[in-house]
């Protein structure tokens, strides 16, 4: 029997349909779910508008690792697997509710695979949809709770809730204020409060009201203080630090300041105080408080390279315990290039008179070989300081020094009879306040200091001069970049009619933490033969953009500006230098190692300045 032409064409349609859609599916499984095992090379998101790449990153098991961590890290890289991709797209959808997007929905968009090097890429598209907001907050206590006066306390903590009227909900967020409540409360007596909350949504607005718990239990009092572990610092002297004596209202908040003056001693390596609560909430509530002491003998010692100060030691040994139980005694050695010797005794007594003054006792005695002068300075620095609160401190400082000066030249800031020894006296007076973290490499925060020197006049010495300066440096955070900046500006003014400022209490400007176009204190007025002469008015400022790589890499880009005159507080912005470039940093325990290139700008017969360094500049 014969097929006629249409028979014979379904046959073929047929056969052509089953071609197309197993090429489909092999085209489906090698660009959706990719080759098993295959290195994860990297992760991008789209739509992912309100939380950063890398939180979502850390939200997942998958994660790619750059060369630089494969090389120094060795840690394994992530290789793509199905059921790690589902895992990951249900913790990406779980994080995404847990920020208030409950509609939220997240889908693997695309795959780009390499099957030479065996390596993927991955985008995941998410539609993070409306999120829910905060309503309405408010706090009621549970039947059994003691009567208190619970809206009084609330409102002592209402602006520090981070869950806000208006404000996105948050899971971590809503934690967060709900221990923020119960230590409130029970930094005011009540031990043993307990706190849980109640949610109210209305899906309909993508609104949510938060309803707090709050029970109180019973009023207490501290009990008897228990102290074990110390050996060498008496018992009598810690107990004197603790902010609570048996009979007092209980107070988390007064154990918590206990604990951080215990710690600012510098005695002890482990300090654990903790409040001995029970289930039949007994009180009053004992305190037991262990401690371990730090080695009272202590060493430190390291070396290191900078373009500036070239190779540079330093050894330090401190004494704790010196005579007294608090007071410690420091030596310490330096040696660089710009500082042959340095040699300084520090004898320290904190909460001299009251817990936060400190008195520092200081004689050195030390050699400076600087680009603008050379001497050798010998003296004693007599220093209070006032730690008025955690971000504001106060000092004054009473310095009595003998300077001598070598290769001493006539310039416009006195006469050539300062090559023998003159001798300096006078105040520093200081206000410091710091709220920038982390320590080493800011990311955010503001530091700013205050200075005067008054030498000379009524306090003795060879000169007459008030020097007075300030440096703000402001930190902000911008997603996962840095952008950093800082105003210094100084000035000199001289009570003696020949106007001498002795040459290192002079402003310079130049270097790896200055104008980074100028070498080392190279920048502003120079003698006859090249060197500089520094100068009583100094004005420069810097901003920079410091931008995560992997790892623990990073890059800058910077501009500096700034100049130094001779003449005091005169400063000609038209003489302004500028300089741009762009650096490396590579983050230390110590702070970044730095490697930074300046480029002087509309300057054209000045080349680029390198610099190597550690920690930022500024």
């Amino acid at each position: 029997m014969f097929l006629n032409s249409k028979d014979q064409k379904q046959p073929m349609q047929r056969r052509l349909i089953l071609a197309a859609i197993f090429t489909l599916l092999l085209f489906f499984n090698s660009h959706v779910f990719a080759q098993e095992n295959y290195e994860i090379r990297h992760i991008n998101f789209v739509g992912n508008d309100s939380i950063d790449d890398d939180l979502l990153l850390d939200a997942m098991v998958m994660h790619p690792l750059s060369y630089i961590e494969k090389t120094f890290s060795k840690k394994e890289p992530a290789l793509y697997n199905r059921e790690m991709l589902e895992t990951d797209l249900e913790r990406l959808t779980r994080y995404y509710q847990r920020e208030g997007f409950i509609d939220v929905s997240i889908e693997l968009a695309a795959i780009k695979q390499n099957d030479q090097k065996k390596k993927v890429d991955l985008r995941f598209r998410i539609e993070q949809g409306m999120p829910f907001t905060i309503d309405s907050i408010s706090i009621s206590q549970t039947a059994s709770s003691t009567a208190v006066n619970i809206d009084s306390v609330f409102r002592s903590v209402k602006a520090k809730l981070q869950l806000q009227p208006n404000s996105r909900f948050s899971d971590d967020a809503l934690i967060s204020d709900l221990n923020l409540l119960k230590n409130a409360f029970s930094g005011n007596g009540y031990a043993y409060t307990t706190a849980d909350y109640q949610l109210s949504l209305n899906k309909d607005a993508q609104k949510v009201s938060i309803h707090y718990l709050i029970n109180t239990g019973p009023l207490c009092h501290f009990g008897p203080t228990q102290l074990d572990g110390n050996k060498h610092t008496d018992d009598k002297f810690i107990r004197k630090q603790l902010l609570f004596s048996e009979g007092d209202i209980y107070s988390t908040s007064r154990i918590d300041e206990s604990r951080q003056k215990l710690y600012k001693l510098q005695l002890f390596s482990i300090l654990s105080i903790q409040p001995e609560l029970t289930q039949q909430h007994d009180t009053p509530v004992p305190v037991k408080i262990y401690i371990k002491e730090a080695p009272r003998l202590s060493s430190k010692y390291g070396a290191g390279y900078g373009t500036e100060d070239k190779f540079r030691a330093f050894a330090e040994l401190t004494y704790k315990g010196f005579p007294g139980d608090a007071s410690r005694l420091k030596m310490q050695l330096k040696h660089s290039a710009l500082r042959p010797y340095q040699v300084s005794l520090n004898w320290i007594q904190p909460q001299f008179l009251y817990p936060r003054l400190s008195l520092t006792v200081n004689p050195f005695i030390s050699r400076n070989n600087e680009p603008g002068y050379k001497i050798q300075d010998m003296g004693l620095n007599v220093k209070l300081a006032n730690e008025l609160s955690d971000q504001l401190s106060a000092q004054t400082n009473y310095y009595l020094e003998r300077v001598k000066t070598y290769d001493a030249e006539v310039d416009s800031l006195g006469s050539s009879t300062n090559d023998i020894p003159y001798q300096k006296s006078g105040f520093i007076f200081s206000v410091f306040y710091d709220s920038s973290e982390p320590k080493f490499s800011p990311t955010h925060g503001l530091n700013i200091t205050l200075a005067c020197k008054l030498n000379g006049y009524a306090f003795g010495g060879d000169y007459n001069y008030s020097r007075i300066w300030t440096d703000i440096r402001h930190y902000r955070k911008m997603g996962t970049l840095v952008l950093a900046s800082r105003l210094r500006v100084g000035g000199i003014h001289s009570g003696d009619a020949d106007h001498f400022i002795p040459v290192e209490d002079r402003f310079f400007a130049g270097g790896s933490n200055s104008i980074r176009g100028w070498q080392y204190s190279e920048l502003g007025p120079l003698r006859d033969n090249g060197k500089p002469l520094g100068g009583s008015s100094v004005l420069e400022g810097a901003v920079e953009l410091r931008i995560p790589l992997a790892w623990k890499l990073s890059v800058v880009s910077f501009l500096d500006f700034g100049n130094v005159w001779v003449d005091e507080f005169q400063y000609q912005l038209n003489e302004l230098a500028y300089a741009g470039g762009g650096g490396l940093r590579f983050d230390t325990p110590i702070g970044p190692i730095r490697f930074d290139v300046g480029v002087p700008l509309w300057n054209e017969k000045r080349s680029a300045a390198f610099f190597i360094s550690v920690g930022q500049a500024f």
